[in-house]
């Protein structure tokens, strides 16, 4: 950071006349390089301007009049004229910084080489006298007041100076306006810049600055256009007191560089109590980072009720958000995550979920989030109304979003998905719209069709369990000793009616039995089927029938007795 200082010497200073703009053929532009320390920074100035600058020296430091060289009138344009007073030029400011070597750089002198712009007293002198005249006005508008790192750093640097707070003879550039005003000010944004600032050799994104001189703020958004390095961030400790709402955004790699701040890490349990929490905060913005996995740290913010994840690099699921008891609202969308199956475990009661514009082929995880009211499921991998069943159990949504799915191309796509939800298909808004009464009521029919294969396919399975614990306990009884029967019942999902079928090696067991004893276990424990009816169906059998035929036989009939007595 450039800097001023009385004590720096003439090999830590310099000046010259780099080169020559002549772009504009009306004037010549002379090309000024300042160095103080290892910064540089030019300034492109006129002839004229020269001139004024040395008439206000002349008048009140007393300097030389004849020092400048003189105007001309004509041919001032020629290549050997303008040369020749590149070099004149050049004297002249050598000059005038041996000149004020061991004094304080006048304000004319300090403005004509742009140090409020670069150097520490310059900024912070800019900055006091925009806040002595505009101050009161800020702080009573309620809007974000921006800062830089660069303006924050002069700050830090200037107040560890040995100097009066005014180093000039204007008390409206007081240090002092500066101090009080960040004293006050509730809203601040701290922008930084990735590239050299201006045309010097400093880059903002490395200077370290102190936020402990904001002792009400109570948003802070740090990096909105551009990276600011947290890392050089002192003082955060200080904000947990009065902050509400925090915004990091192009600066964190991980949460811990700005929750622990100085701790760098969570200490054992023993020693917790080190650590003060982020009580205030219910706000978070950690969007538009860098972020691959969230850390311990994240449960420091034990009051946020919003956060925003989005625009990050995670692709695992989420951890450590199950420690805000109050989280309302989660973003995580234009991340890289694939799999939310134990979700509701590590979320909590959320009311809002945004998941858009990631990789996710399922939202089986999803469907014990029973406080849910909005959903954005857009841009992810969901291929079928199935992959979105899970999502009928949620008894509180009420916005759904699956824009830009594979499913959405599916015929009747909505009617389709308002089905899953059954009677709460009227409460439920599709993509930003209401379902109308044609699309409820073929979604009830849907819904009214699958729910009766779904108890048709359940009553099957457990007749076919009564037959299989009675066949067992049959062959227990019986003297010979042969492999328990097994038996089942595969239901056809394809229409109404229901075939059976065994294995090969079901049939082998089940030939080890008698015909007439399977028909007695399949009447005794088969309440909806009479065993007269059974008989006549079963009257054209051959007794003598090899239990293999006898066993596709009847496997074949017992669903359509089962459908008749239903």
């Amino acid at each position: 950071m450039a800097l001023w200082s009385l004590k720096s010497n003439e090999l830590s200073r310099d000046i010259q006349i780099v080169g020559i703009n002549t772009s504009n053929q009306k004037f010549t532009e002379y090309v000024i390089e300042i160095r103080l320390d290892d910064i540089r920074w030019q300034v492109n100035r006129r002839y004229s301007e020269f001139n004024d600058l040395h008439e206000q020296l002349v008048k009140f430091y007393f300097i030389d009049k004849n020092s400048l060289p003189p105007k001309k009138l004509f041919n001032n344009h020629s290549d050997l004229f303008v040369q020749k007073r590149r070099q004149q030029l050049d004297t002249y400011l050598k000059k005038l910084f041996v000149h004020f070597s061991s004094k304080n750089i006048p304000e004319c002198l300090a403005d004509f080489l742009q140090f409020q712009l670069y150097e520490v007293h310059g900024i912070v002198r800019k900055m006091a006298q925009e806040l002595f005249l505009n101050g009161e006005k800020l702080l009573f508008s309620k809007q974000f007041y921006t800062m830089t790192p660069l303006q924050l750093h002069a700050i830090m640097k200037r107040v560890k100076l040995a100097e009066p707070p005014c180093d000039g003879n204007d008390p409206v550039k007081d240090l002092s306006h500066v101090l009080e005003f960040l004293c006050h000010v509730k809203y601040v944004q701290i922008v930084g810049n990735p590239d050299y600032y201006g045309t010097s050799t400093i880059r903002t994104q490395t200077l370290p600055f102190d936020v402990s001189f904001f002792k009400s703020v109570e948003e802070l958004e740090v990096g909105l256009l551009d990276c600011v390095q947290t890392n050089q961030i002192t003082g955060m400790d200080s904000l947990k007191k009065n902050v509400r709402r925090l915004c990091i955004q192009r600066s964190l790699i991980a949460i811990k560089e700005i929750a622990l701040s100085s701790l760098g890490e969570i200490p054992p349990l023993s020693n917790e109590w080190l650590i003060s929490t982020w009580k205030f905060v219910t706000t978070l913005d950690f969007s538009k980072n860098s972020l691959r996995y969230l850390d311990e740290s994240l449960k420091l913010f034990c009051k946020a009720e919003s956060l925003d994840l989005s625009f990050n690099l995670l692709e695992t699921t989420v951890d450590h958000v199950q420690h805000l008891h109050f989280l309302q609202n989660l973003n995580l969308s234009n991340n890289r995550l694939q799999d939310v199956a134990d979700f509701y475990q590590r979320v909590g009661n959320i009311r809002s979920l945004d998941l858009s514009y990631n990789e996710i082929t399922s939202t089986e995880g999803l469907s014990r989030l029973y406080s849910l009211i909005t959903l954005n499921l857009n841009n992810n991998k969901l291929d079928s109304v199935r992959s979105i069943e899970s999502l009928g159990s949620l008894p509180c949504l009420e916005n759904l979003s699956l824009k830009n799915n594979s499913l959405t191309r599916i015929v009747d796509y909505r009617i389709r998905v308002f089905a899953v939800f059954r009677d709460r298909a009227k409460d439920v808004w599709l993509d930003g719209q209401m379902p109308d009464q044609r699309e409820i009521d073929r979604a009830m029919i849907i819904s009214a069709m699958t729910r009766a294969k779904q108890n048709e396919a359940a009553k099957n399975d457990q007749i076919l369990e009564i037959i299989r614990s009675k066949t067992i306990e049959h062959n227990r009884e019986n003297e010979n000793d042969f492999t328990p029967l097994e038996f089942s019942f595969h239901p056809d999902t394809t229409s109404m009616k229901n075939s059976t079928a065994t294995t090969g090696e079901e049939k082998n067991m089940l030939s080890q039995s008698k015909p007439d004893v399977l028909m007695d276990v399949i009447t005794d424990h088969t309440s909806s089927i009479e065993h007269q009816t059974l008989c006549k169906r079963t009257e054209s059998f051959d007794d003598d029938l090899p239990p293999n035929i006898f066993i596709d036989q009847i496997t074949t009939t017992l669903p359509d007795l089962t459908n008749d007595a239903s």
